[in-house]
């Protein structure tokens, strides 16, 4: 949806913040003009079905028209930036609408009929970046720079820095997911199935399932465990809900959330006291977010809670340094804290140094974690630690050396449950930072 005539002022901010930064890329990647593409629509093998489009985040980052194919931004540095909407005159299907006057105030606003038609909109004679999905600019200035690193490097390290409209369309976001959240949960306690979760969530919601911004995770009982669960069930299970673990996010103005909870049915209560556990370590690792702080850093911290909270719940009998040293933590919690969000779901630049692309070296102890940048204000993170019964992680710890202090039984008894994970989206603030979600689900 459109942003709401009352975020005007903070989309011109926007606008400005983009200049700036696309100037300075295109002075980077010693070019005269940036052309940011939506993409065009990709049809199935041997079909005249369309596969669902999705907007290239470059087209995106400037224009919230998530159903624009074809349609792309011109940039000019010192030039008001060119708007090229493509809007088929189609009797088969609704054409996309134009902007609405407080975003197409912010461009030369262009209509084009077909995507071939965006050629006679691109300047001649000169240098060229053209950005985004290489097809909707087959046959086009074949002597333009596609994608080139020195441009798109500096844009993806800037974006990790959201502007308060960016942060704003995050916290409407989130607010759209928040019933849907809380019909899901009310429906899980009813007994429903995977499938009639989801479908609880979506009606709350108002949001179809191609409108979400990734494929919600509904995992009932031992699916919890499947860290990107995708399938539904259409029947309850046979021994009734034990526990839920739903992965959910909404999207505004191409802007996702991603939020998690984890609930443990009535009279299950020592699951119920580990997702409480869990639910404290997650709030103190939210507050540990501020300017300064290498997310490394926090990454460490919470597997150091997560050893901590195994050894007080009877599962581990271990120091929590020892934990993490051996790789029990591991077994348990086999993802990383945190992720970039906005565009993207998993955004760019998490893994850059600098604007030119070098990249950070990550940590020995944790090398495959997904943001390694120290945090700074703008930045918008999820804060998701877990606590997982997978039974292929856990085959590997029972045999190797530290598997002799694990309470064997007593994780064999929660393996049923599938796992726990909690996440919150949380903003770098100036001098501290703010929870978007939690104030919506507690």
């Amino acid at each position: 949806m459109m942003a709401p005539m009352d975020n005007a002022r903070a989309y011109r901010e926007h606008i400005a913040e983009l200049t700036r930064r696309h100037e300075a890329a295109a002075l980077r990647g010693q070019v005269d003009t940036i052309v940011l593409g939506a993409g065009l629509m990709e049809y199935r093998f041997l079909d005249d079905q369309a596969h669902r489009f999705v907007a290239s985040p470059h087209f995106l980052h400037w224009v919230p028209l998530e159903q624009h194919p074809g349609s792309a931004v011109i940039f000019n540095p010192g030039e008001k930036p060119v708007l090229v909407v493509c809007r088929p005159d189609d009797f088969w299907h609704q054409p996309p609408a134009l902007p609405p006057a407080q975003i197409a105030a912010a461009f030369d606003l262009r209509v084009i009929r077909e995507p071939a038609e965006l050629g006679a909109q691109l300047p001649g004679g000169r240098r060229t970046a053209l950005l985004g999905p290489p097809t909707q600019f087959d046959g086009l200035l074949p002597e333009a720079e596609r994608n080139p690193a020195a441009v798109v490097n500096h844009l993806h390290y800037q974006r990790a820095r959201k502007t308060a409209w960016e942060i704003d369309c995050v916290r409407r976001a989130a607010v759209i997911a928040a019933p849907g959240h809380r019909a899901a949960a009310a429906a899980f306690a009813a007994g429903a199935s995977e499938y009639h979760i989801l479908a609880a969530f979506l009606g709350a919601s108002r949001v179809t399932e191609d409108e979400l911004p990734y494929g919600a995770i509904v995992g009932l009982n031992e699916h919890g465990a499947t860290l990107h669960y995708q399938l539904r069930e259409r029947s309850p299970p046979a021994g009734g809900n034990r526990s839920l673990l739903i992965d959910a996010g909404c999207a505004a103005d191409g802007y996702a959330c991603d939020i998690t909870r984890t609930y443990a049915a009535r009279g299950h209560d020592d699951f119920a006291a580990l997702i409480a556990g869990m639910d404290r370590l997650q709030a103190s690792l939210c507050d540990a977010v501020r300017p300064g702080v290498a997310f490394p850093e926090l990454h460490r911290q919470t597997h150091r809670g997560v050893g901590a909270l195994l050894r007080d719940a009877g599962l581990v009998d271990m120091d929590p340094a020892d934990q993490v040293s051996s790789g029990v933590t591991a077994a348990f919690l086999p993802h990383g804290l945190g992720h970039l969000l906005g565009i993207l779901v998993h955004d760019v630049g998490g893994h850059m140094a600098d604007d030119t692309g070098k990249p950070l070296d990550p940590p020995a102890d944790f090398p495959k974690i997904r943001f390694l940048r120290t945090l700074e204000p703008g930045v918008v993170v999820t804060i998701e630690p877990g606590i997982y019964f997978i039974p292929s992680l856990l085959d590997r710890l029972k045999s190797s050396p530290a598997g002799c202090h694990v309470n064997w039984p007593q994780v064999d008894a929660l393996r049923p449950y599938g796992g726990i994970r909690i996440e919150d989206d949380v903003v770098v603030t100036a001098t501290g930072h703010e929870n978007l979600t939690r104030p919506l689900l507690p």
